[in-house]
């Protein structure tokens, strides 16, 4: 059985002020670190790049260039995020093993997490990682304070995200994705399908402001 990895690196970087994907950690490109991660791991066998359409020729020189022989294929990506690992699942043309979906802006995924993610996997078709939310959550409108959430049974997700390749195929099959999902456990969820969470890794940091960069370049 083989377990792909789909590295989705095309977004815009609108937070961040440029796409971010690309900046150098350590002169290496961070999403380059993201995908470095699953190339090491013996349990991974393909990886798919998804890139902006404009830098699919630079990204493949990098790839040769940080020798990442797993990298198969390097497509463009969509206009959102769904659209983009779409592109990704479509390369992938058996029906059966592991697929993994990570972002390409988090680049201290250990390859315990990985191991770990795998294995359940194979237990129950379709996993998450988050870390428990510590700090009180308000909800507000135009900064008026509607109310107090209970955070008891709150996550904040992380990538990678673990799945059985037929069941994501078909929850994306079935799913109404005019609709807008931020990651793909949401798309499962929508079609009733079950998704187990499990605890992560406070380090799998994914960057969205430029303040985030000094810690990873510490922790990198």
């Amino acid at each position: 059985m083989c377990n792909y990895a789909i590295v989705v690196a095309a977004g815009k970087g609108k937070r961040f002020g440029a796409a971010k994907q690309f900046h150098l950690i350590h002169g290496i490109p961070m999403f380059i670190h993201s995908i470095q991660s699953f190339h090491q791991n013996r349990h991974i066998h393909t990886i798919i790049v998804v890139v902006p359409k404009g830098e699919i020729a630079a990204v493949r020189q990098l790839i040769k260039r940080f020798k990442l022989e797993k990298v198969k294929k390097i497509v463009a990506g969509g206009k959102r995020r769904q659209d983009s690992v779409l592109k990704g699942l479509n390369q992938l043309k058996r029906q059966s093993g592991i697929v993994l979906i990570h972002d390409g802006v988090r680049p201290l995924v250990a390859q315990s997490l990985i191991d770990k993610g795998i294995k359940l996997c194979k237990r129950y078709k379709a996993i998450i990682f988050g870390t428990a939310i510590g700090d009180t959550v308000k909800e507000a409108k135009n900064r008026r304070v509607v109310r107090t959430v209970p955070r008891h049974n709150l996550f904040l997700v992380q990538t990678p995200q673990f799945f059985d390749i037929k069941l994501l195929k078909k929850a994306f099959r079935q799913t109404i994705l005019s609709e807008e999902y931020t990651d793909e456990a949401a798309i499962l969820e929508a079609q009733s399908i079950p998704v187990y969470i499990f605890q992560g890794q406070r380090n799998n940091i994914k960057v969205t402001r430029k303040e985030d960069l000094g810690l990873i370049e510490k922790l990198l």
